[in-house]
């Protein structure tokens, strides 16, 4: 699964993986800067328009007195619109449900259901809704378009609320990628997410259920269900990663990522990672490992929940994250910031830093890479000879 383009200006989608992968961090960024090609344009930027295509009934009417009643879709939980009957010339804000949780302030993470459509006719361009993933971006911050950071900053979580936004608020002049025209007006209804409770480690299981700290067990690859917990949170963890461009030395976040840490070290000590290649490297960006197959698909048999940063300033060189295809897809791709990767939104578990190897093992990984074809494959190729997990 690609992660969409989203045409409200979550992004225009510099994608972190490669097409059909199952772990992939989509690394979203103005779309001035998206020169890649990637084929998250290809996931439907246009969206479902079946606000306008029905071929059973008429897909938006006129309500008395106001503008158009674009449908929603009970299957998908897609809310109807009410449009206003004149486009707006300045933000109209107007909270639908109130929630009950906390206020959303400039620079929180927030995640949100939403659909968009032209103020004009109702025109379906882009909804949360049609992929059955919710988007999670940090709001008041520039990641959305100014219609978004102004009318969501001050709400509270669990609510519901249309935005009626004017052009100048949203695409201005220039419109979007041949799917929102220029100077249109936009019509949105957002569901802002209560977050979910932060995910927890089950007990130390008994050594036997878990790999052999010495590294002897034997290579496995493939896995019923996430491990159990076989560190110990008391202790301190680093990764020894050996290429064929240099080794890296990982420290092991385990107290901001317990999960990620656990599912990293039980892998790494079953020789997961070892002769597996990098297959996919962005200059200037990142470089994305942990898939056995190289073909950006590969995970262990299973994914597990998300533990995410607060904002986006963590993505610096030498952060390393878990990839992957939408909130709580986590499985064994991880990717190595090799570059200014602050434009991500909040939505990649950070569970590691690189300690050694960043005057020259992160820049000849990052000279690996391929500019032309989102980074897939490399123009190099790109191998994990070992990975050594040592606790104190």
């Amino acid at each position: 699964m690609t992660r969409r383009l989203a045409a409200v200006g979550i992004a225009a989608a510099l994608v972190v993986s490669a097409c059909g992968s199952d772990d992939e961090p989509a690394a979203e960024q103005p779309a001035a800067n998206d020169t890649t090609g990637d084929t998250a344009a290809d996931d439907g930027a246009t969206g479902d328009n079946s606000a306008t295509d029905s071929d059973d009934e008429e897909s938006a009417t006129t309500a008395a007195g106001d503008g158009i009643l674009v449908p929603g879709d009970p299957a998908t939980g897609k809310p109807e619109i009410q449009l206003p009957a004149e486009e707006p010339d300045s933000l109209v804000v107007t909270v639908l449900e109130e929630g009950s949780g906390d206020v959303v302030e400039a620079g929180d993470s927030i995640t949100v259901d939403y659909v968009g459509v032209l103020t004009a006719d109702g025109t379906e361009f882009d909804a949360s809704y049609n992929y059955g993933q919710a988007a999670t971006f940090a709001i008041g911050v520039g990641q959305v378009i100014a219609g978004w950071d102004e009318g969501l900053v001050g709400l509270t979580e669990g609510s519901t609320v249309q935005l009626d936004i004017p052009s100048d608020l949203a695409y201005g002049d220039e419109g979007y990628a041949g799917v929102i025209p220029g100077g249109a007006a936009l019509t949105f209804v957002i569901e802002i997410q209560e977050p979910a409770p932060p995910p927890t480690l089950a007990p130390q299981a008994d050594a036997i259920d878990c790999p052999a700290v010495d590294g002897s067990s034997e290579q496995q690859q493939s896995f019923d269900e996430y491990p159990p917990t076989c560190i110990d949170t008391s202790k301190t963890y680093t990764a020894e990663i050996v290429t064929n461009k240099g080794t890296l030395v990982v420290e092991l976040d385990d107290e901001a990522a317990p999960l990620t840490v656990n599912n990293f070290v039980t892998l790494a000590r079953y020789h997961y990672f070892d002769d597996t290649n990098c297959h996919r490297i962005i200059p200037g960006f990142m470089a994305q490992c942990g898939d056995p197959t190289a073909t950006g698909t590969g995970d262990p048999g299973y994914s597990f929940p998300d533990e995410l940063p607060a904002s986006s300033d963590v993505y610096v060189p030498g952060t390393v994250a878990m990839a992957n295809s939408g909130p709580n897809t986590n499985g064994s791709q991880f990717f190595i910031i090799t570059g200014d990767a602050t434009f991500l939104p909040p939505s990649y578990s950070v569970f590691g830093t690189v300690v050694e190897g960043m005057d020259d093992t992160v820049p000849a990984l990052d000279a690996a890479g391929n500019p032309n074809d989102n980074g897939v494959p490399p123009l190099e190729e790109v191998v994990i000879e070992s990975v050594t997990i040592t606790e104190s």
